[in-house]
């Protein structure tokens, strides 16, 4: 399996961008592979070869890749407008159809990324618990916050990047994956105003929760 095309677009890629990505989960060594196109549950690259797509998106695109039913609808809201900057009637319709469909969200506020919904998520949680410590999982990715970019990488006591302050991380407390009693420990000691967890630890190795432990921790 050639790659070759992928190797150039590497190499004109690092000229304007660090590592050749935008996003540093995307870049592999030798060089990150360049794709073409999509279709289904495959990814084309640009030297034309096909692979099998467990990424989807980061598991946004659960109906793979450029379903008939999502170009249709795209395609329709495109000739309306492309972005108002303002309140519109279909920004209405999906917060009420997320209500809907999501017993626990009560009330939707939409962001820009993930790292945005985490920031306002925590300053929310700070605000009504009046409280200042965040917990977070070891081995858990929460985006670009400097709050939440500690233990993500082994060893969990190494910071995570140059450029991230003491002040900005020292309220966050590691917590260890699947270890309720620790983490109840932890808790006794510190007065938390949230813990952010995924489901499935994924930067840490796609690791599930034990039975219990999420219902344990929200206990």
């Amino acid at each position: 399996m050639g790659t070759e095309n992928s190797r150039k677009l590497y190499e004109r890629a690092i000229k304007v961008t660090p590592a050749g990505v935008s996003y540093a989960i995307r870049y592999f060594e030798p060089y990150p592979i360049y794709i073409k196109r999509a279709s289904g549950c495959r990814v084309y690259d640009v030297d034309g070869n096909e692979y099998i797509d467990y990424w989807v998106g980061h598991g946004a695109l659960i109906m793979g890749h450029n379903p008939p039913v999502m170009i249709k609808a795209l395609k329709g809201i495109i000739e309306v407008g492309t972005h108002f900057g303002l309140p519109h009637e279909y920004e209405v319709e999906y917060a009420e159809q997320v209500v809907k469909m999501v017993p626990s969200a009560e009330m939707v506020r939409f962001t820009n990324s993930g790292t945005e919904a985490n920031m306002y998520a925590i300053r929310l949680a700070r605000a009504y618990t009046k409280r200042v410590k965040i917990g977070k999982m070891e081995g858990g990715w929460h985006g670009g916050y400097d709050a939440l970019h500690v233990a993500v990488n082994y060893p969990f006591e190494k910071p995570e990047s140059a450029g991230l302050t003491e002040g900005a991380t020292k309220d966050t407390i590691p917590l260890p994956f699947n270890d309720l009693e620790t983490i109840s420990k932890i808790m006794r000691e510190n007065e938390l105003a949230c813990i952010i967890v995924e489901p499935i630890l994924g930067a840490g190795g796609c690791i599930p929760p034990e039975d219990g432990f999420l219902q344990g921790l929200r206990e």
